[in-house]
């Protein structure tokens, strides 16, 4: 299973989703780091981590498909 995570820095949030959550795009988006972005990540762990080390306020899991 792939996780994903949303840094939207604009709003300085994170948001770690599931592979099959209906808020994931299902193309590539172009994503950067200053900007924020979709990133994929193998396992859970992986994301948590990214989440942490993305340098937003807030963090949360997603109400739809609840990681």
């Amino acid at each position: 299973m792939m996780y994903w995570v949303h840094i939207a820095r604009s709003i300085d949030r994170t948001t770690l989703h599931r592979d099959r959550c209906a808020e994931v795009p299902s193309t590539p988006l172009k994503s950067d780091f200053w900007e924020g972005g979709w990133f994929d990540y193998p396992d859970k762990e992986r994301a948590l981590l990214a989440m942490e080390q993305a340098g937003t306020t807030f963090t949360r899991r997603c109400t739809l498909c609840k990681p």
